[in-house]
């Protein structure tokens, strides 16, 4: 099976004085808990005509029970080098990032490294004609790899709501994070009625939604035509894998 790589880039809008630009690369890295491979770097670039403040920080990945992500401060896990950056106009800055963690890692651990702009302003006075200006915010994503890849997403739970939808549990008993690429949900109910459903429009936050190692969580979808309501349930879940994309 193959798995591809997903990444989020999140880009936070604040007022200020006039516009700014940077980018933040590579938006996925893979640590090792030690070794050559237990640091990383990561590129960031000012694209303007101005000099740019950059704070780099990391944060622990985890998933609540509806699939949306939780952070918390992850600075015991990771040196950054350097955290606080100025950046000269149309130039770029290396930052080193070494995992510093637990050795002995059984399940994939889950990290987001943070490239948030601050406002600088050089000394200079806002006017009342300034225009907005986007500060940037880029997450990307960081896994530390358990030494042997174990990969399993299954269903756990289906309910219908009663109210047009169908609530789908998903659980990764796996221990590294799955990218649901086109995935298939087949479903059967008490009468054997069977039917597959595919793509986004059916299988809304689950197709192509990751689903971090040890994480289960429900996604309410629209309740598909030709199952029977208010039945018991059984399912299979097939989606792309392929741990060489990581």
């Amino acid at each position: 099976m193959k798995r591809k790589l997903f990444f989020i880039i999140s880009v936070m809008i604040l007022v200020c004085t006039s516009a700014f630009a940077f980018q933040f690369e590579p938006l996925v890295q893979t640590f090792d808990v030690s070794g050559a491979n237990a640091t990383k770097t990561f590129t960031v670039t000012n694209d303007s005509d101005d000099i740019i403040a950059v704070v780099v920080s990391a944060l622990v990945r985890t998933q609540d029970e509806q699939g949306n992500e939780v952070n918390s401060d992850a600075s015991r896990y990771f040196n950054i080098q350097p955290a606080r950056i100025l950046i000269q106009p149309q130039s770029s800055q290396i930052v080193r990032v070494q995992y510093r963690g637990p050795r002995t890692v059984t399940r994939e651990l889950s990290f987001r490294i943070v490239a948030e702009q601050i406002p600088y302003s050089q000394g200079r006075i806002a006017s009342a004609g300034s225009m907005f200006n986007f500060l940037y915010v880029f997450r990307a994503s960081a896994y530390v790899l358990p030494s042997q890849i174990q990969e399993s997403v299954v269903v756990t739970g289906l309910a219908d709501n009663g109210d047009g939808t169908l609530a789908v549990t998903l659980t990764n008993n796996g221990n590294v994070h799955q990218i649901l690429y086109d995935c298939e949900l087949t479903l059967q109910d008490a009468q054997g009625g069977t039917i597959t459903l595919t793509g986004s429009d059916a299988l809304p936050g689950i197709s192509g939604s990751n689903i971090l190692a040890g994480s289960s969580w429900t996604k309410n979808i629209p309740f598909p035509q030709g199952l029977a309501a208010g039945s018991t349930y059984k399912a299979s879940l097939d989606y792309n894998f392929d741990i060489s994309n990581q």
